[in-house]
């Protein structure tokens, strides 16, 4: 903490987004336990930013038929 402090108020940010940056957990690894336990092992320790932008992109990439069945998905779950 206090290296970051030291550092000039205007480098202060680039350098903590850096650091925040080297923890996050990266793209998704290949399923060696199977894909989906492997995908909520990723998810938990994905940032906020990752999963969004990780789900938008599956979403889009899914036929309509297929995004259809996901959303049905999510509305059973939110209504149980």
């Amino acid at each position: 903490m206090e290296a970051v402090l030291a550092c000039d108020p205007h480098d202060r940010i680039p350098l903590m987004e850096r650091f925040i940056d080297a923890l996050r957990p990266g793209d998704p690894l290949s399923p060696f336990m199977g894909i989906m336990a492997s995908a909520r092992d990723w998810a938990s320790w994905a940032s906020r930013a990752e999963l969004k932008a990780y789900a938008l992109a599956c979403y889009e990439a899914m036929s309509g038929r297929d995004q259809a069945a996901f959303l049905g998905h999510i509305d059973r779950r939110t209504a149980a």
